[in-house]
């Protein structure tokens, strides 16, 4: 397990288990660690609908806000935009403490907050187990055979020391909002026993600070690469850094795969992303589309490094959203999340430089209008 793709080793945390949950079946995963928890909980999500399994999280919060755990729900205004009020309210006449990030008030206009957003996804119960991924509550995630929208996506499950540190980051944005008695101090979170012998980094950035760290963690895990590299992101609109380090990446040898969805939730920013393709695939990156929305966001390099979270190759991540993100050193953790990449691939349509070439002068303007306005988008 070689730490040189680790920007800062120094960051490094021992005594980890982790697994990876695919797609949908997190929900059942997550709502029985809910209904295991016996002390607190502390979740936020950018988005959590008040639809099918949004009413099944709702209730698991309400149920153990009844026996008596400590419940702390951090939601973002703009991701619930399309939850009913009353749909927190009943939570919080439940016992759920329950706080929006950055809300927009009429009467108090800040239409910068409305850029600003909390896009992390992470669950933490009893401060012994921890998931942080891709996945929002809301049923674009449940498969289809249940009705739902069977978007494929990606969570990390930990359990260990590490658990400590994604409750913190918590905290910390939680804190600052929170009314005294219902704040928890991270200096008083007493960190788990050692559950595995997984090392990993927990890297996230905050309202003002850090904006970059993972980013540049990314970046120098892929100058680090040597035999491959996959990378997974349903909206990858990059700066011409990253485009940089994953074609010279490709032009050293290393295997370079790209998977997108073919259509994502934004048109927009799937020709933004598009306009970035012909630089890469010259360069002999591979890239394949889904024909199913992939909000997988992963980074995967060599045989031992994962980097799995919540982050967008795009300027909304790097510059305004709240991220996090954990990179792993585990080989087995690799093993897993290559197989599921490459399920992904094997299933989607690998796009051939030579047709891709053959896009209409309408088509090639309308990608670089659209990448020209990635810094808003």
């Amino acid at each position: 397990m070689d730490p040189r793709y680790i920007e800062e080793p120094r960051s490094l945390i021992s005594g980890n288990r982790v697994r990876l949950v695919r797609n949908g079946e997190a929900f059942a995963v997550w709502l029985a660690a809910i209904d295991a928890a016996r002390e607190r909980v502390s979740m936020e999500m950018y988005i959590f609908n008040d639809d099918t399994i949004g009413e099944k999280f709702s209730a698991a919060l309400c149920r153990a806000a009844a026996r008596g755990v400590r419940v702390r729900l951090l939601y973002d205004f703009i991701g619930c935009r399309f939850a009913s009020p009353d749909f927190f309210a009943r939570m919080r006449a439940a016992g759920v403490h329950t706080i929006v990030y950055h809300s927009h008030r009429l009467w108090r206009p800040r239409f910068w907050v409305l850029f600003r957003r909390n896009h992390r996804k992470t669950l933490v119960c009893d401060g012994k187990l921890a998931f942080t991924g891709g996945l929002n509550i809301s049923d674009e995630w449940v498969s289809i055979a249940e009705g739902g929208g069977g978007w494929h996506d990606a969570v990390i499950q930990v359990e260990g020391p590490a658990v400590t540190t994604i409750e913190a980051t918590f905290l910390h944005t939680w804190n600052r909002r929170a009314k005294r008695r219902f704040r928890l101090e991270p200096d008083s979170l007493a960190p788990p026993a050692p559950a595995g012998d997984t090392r990993l980094a927990v890297v996230s950035n905050t309202e003002l600070l850090r904006r970059f760290d993972i980013r540049r963690s990314a970046v120098h895990a892929i100058r680090e690469s040597a035999e491959r590299l996959f990378l997974a992101n349903p909206y990858f609109v990059p700066d011409h850094g990253v485009l940089r380090a994953l074609a010279h990446a490709a032009a050293r040898g290393v295997q370079v795969k790209l998977l997108v969805p073919a259509r994502s939730d934004s048109r927009t920013l799937d020709y933004a992303a598009r306009a970035t393709f012909l630089r890469l695939l010259r360069s002999g990156v591979r890239i394949f589309q889904h024909k199913d929305v992939v909000h997988t966001k992963a980074l995967l390099v060599d045989q031992d490094f994962v980097s799995l979270g919540s982050y967008n190759f795009d300027h909304r991540s790097l510059a305004y959203n709240l991220e996090m993100v954990v990179n792993t050193l585990d080989p087995a953790f690799n093993r897993d999340v290559a197989d599921m990449l490459e399920g992904d691939m094997r299933e989607a349509e690998e796009i051939a430089l030579s047709t891709f070439q053959k896009r209409s002068l309408l088509t090639r303007l309308i990608e670089r209008l659209a990448y020209s306005f990635r810094h808003w988008l």
